[in-house]
């Protein structure tokens, strides 16, 4: 991290932090309002599952049009939309008094935060040079962990005073200030920075410039074909499915299944889910930091893949053991573990989009988060259905297989800048022919 030339990228990634804060307080509210809601409302496991699935049917929905429109017009103002507009819907949730009218307020606030990832990846590939991306994508995302850590046992205390409404109405209002302070704070990109130093500018530049010589050969810049074409850009995002098919798995299920599955109370499952993500909030940046290292070290494809492999293996096997534990105090200790390596790997996953083509990052982080969202769709309600019909033991067992088959699915992808097309196309045609020789 070099600061002897400014500072200033890393307050607008400590600003990007506090709106992944805003985003996961918002988003994970329903966690520990399910077990309230299923009372009330009468729910199975497979409706609640439904509901939490809601969200990220439209949350889909808006990833990859979200990181093209950061791309084209800067991501600070996709982000600030994106946060009023959830904002909304959060509100509204507790008056979602059927279940088809609820589905709609959880897809409808999906919409608003589809947008945000990919948006803030676009604002990092604007103010951070690749060799430090890993970092500051380690950094900014640690808010998640933070985000979830801080919304379980405050929802749990709302939750016993003035009931699980409240959780939502008042968590509503925390996204709008974060938009005043990026409006006071943050811009698009450094140049357009009142006080960032022209020093720091062109060191931001000059690393990002020699990236761009590597994805633009000739003179010839990707275009939206290239990307998509290309095999690794995709067995990437289909391992950071998997990924978050776990992820999302805690997320969602974490405080009913220590409720229900372990049987814990409410206040004790609030501290116990929000164990994992303490220890996240450490391997968040601890991830990122590495992957940079490894990737001096060892070059893009081998260091951004090391410790998400890592984290992917070790993952599954400590969820698995977690499983197994005979009591909950085990069970909590070996899932925060599970979840911390988990999200080891978040740094590496989200820094690869910047080697494959920093002038295309939103629309590759979309790409991304995309995959990731479809885990989010999927986990919730595979596992309310599995914990219905085989139990939990079943449902976390699922989670951890996905965990290692991401491990190997992402051993297939070569982290290294995108070939157009055409150039592809000469290279094989001259192998061909070197061949025929």
């Amino acid at each position: 991290m070099n600061t002897k030339v400014g500072n200033k990228r890393w307050k607008i990634v400590l600003l990007l932090t506090l709106c992944y804060v805003v985003l996961y307080m918002d988003r994970s509210c329903m966690s520990m309002a399910g077990p309230s809601m299923i009372k009330h409302f009468g729910w199975t496991g497979t409706q609640f599952g439904l509901v939490s699935t809601a969200f990220f049917i439209g949350y889909a929905c808006t990833q990859i049009p979200g990181g093209w429109i950061a791309d084209k017009f800067g991501g600070g103002k996709v982000v600030m939309f994106g946060a009023i507009w959830w904002s909304v819907f959060v509100f509204l949730t507790p008056f979602g008094a059927t279940l088809g009218l609820m589905l709609f307020l959880r897809i409808a606030m999906g919409w608003g935060e589809g947008v945000s990832l990919p948006a803030m990846g676009t604002i990092i590939a604007q103010w951070i040079p690749k060799k430090e991306s890993g970092l500051a994508w380690g950094m900014s995302i640690m808010g998640v962990s933070i985000g979830i850590a801080l919304a379980m046992p405050l929802s749990a205390w709302i939750i016993s005073i003035w009931g699980w409404q409240m959780v939502f109405h008042s968590f509503a209002f925390l996204a709008p200030v974060w938009v005043i302070l990026w409006w006071k704070l943050g811009t698009n990109k450094p140049e357009l920075h009142p006080t960032v130093t022209k020093e720091e500018v062109e060191y931001i530049r000059k690393n990002q410039e020699f990236a761009r010589e590597e994805n633009e050969a000739n003179g010839t810049a990707l275009t939206t074909k290239d990307i998509f074409s290309t095999f690794s850009v995709w067995s990437g995002a289909v391992s950071f499915f998997c990924t978050n098919y776990l992820f999302y798995l805690f997320m969602t299920w974490l405080p009913t299944y220590f409720v229900a599955g372990r049987g814990l109370t409410m206040q004790k499952s609030a501290i116990s889910s929000m164990l994992p993500y303490l220890v996240a909030t450490v391997t968040y940046p601890l991830g990122g930091w590495l992957a940079d290292k490894a990737a001096k070290k060892f070059g893009d494809n081998i260091g951004r893949k090391i410790f998400p492999l890592i984290g992917l293996v070790g993952a599954g096997v400590l969820l698995i053991l977690g499983s197994q534990a005979p009591d909950p105090v085990t069970a909590v200790a070996l899932i925060s573990a599970s979840n911390g390596v988990l999200c080891l790997t978040m740094g590496g996953y989200y820094s690869m989009p910047l080697v494959f083509s920093p002038k295309n990052a939103g629309k590759i982080t979309g790409l991304y988060a995309t995959c990731a969202t479809i885990g989010g769709i999927c986990a919730p309600i595979i596992t309310g259905i599995i914990v219905d019909k085989y139990g939990y033991t079943s449902a976390l067992y699922l989670g951890a297989g996905m965990a290692i088959v991401g491990a190997c699915i992402l051993l297939t992808s070569q982290v290294r800048p995108i070939v157009p097309i055409e150039q592809r196309r000469l290279a094989r045609e001259r192998i061909e022919t070197e061949a025929n020789i």
